[in-house]
């Protein structure tokens, strides 16, 4: 998650998760391997359609509502986002993939919203607001 998240960063979620918002960071079980948490950026919310076209991210055909990328979105696709699912990438898109761009979208009601980060170093990060 460079920039936005360093390693060693801790982060605290709460619950419950849903509903979210676009730029809200999540934690989650990896879909592969439950044993492993990750942590990403929610991008696709719940009934849209997520396109990857050339690097550029469409959300419902608009370019203009992912302002957290760094690095070239690579990986081609399209994916719909269901009524109980949201779409997460990493902010650092060249340096992992690993996110709904090979997973697909991830379940809401087992994803948790991060309520704050604190940085190494003691930096306090954004705390994002709750509904």
């Amino acid at each position: 998650m460079a920039p936005a998240l360093r390693d060693g960063a801790v982060v605290f979620c709460r619950r419950p998760g849903p509903p979210f918002e676009r730029g809200d960071y999540v934690v989650f079980a990896h879909p592969g391997r439950t044993d492993m948490r990750m942590i990403k950026r929610v991008i696709g919310l719940p009934g849209e359609t997520v396109v990857i076209d050339t690097g550029t991210i469409l959300i419902n055909g608009r370019a203009d509502q992912d302002r957290w990328g760094v690095g070239l979105t690579s990986t081609d696709g399209q994916w719909t986002v269901a009524a109980d699912q949201i779409f997460v990438l990493s902010d650092n898109r060249a340096a992992t993939r690993d996110d709904s761009r090979t997973f697909g979208p991830v379940s809401a009601g087992t994803s948790r919203r991060v309520w704050w980060v604190v940085r190494t170093g003691g930096d306090r990060g954004p705390r994002p607001q709750l509904p």
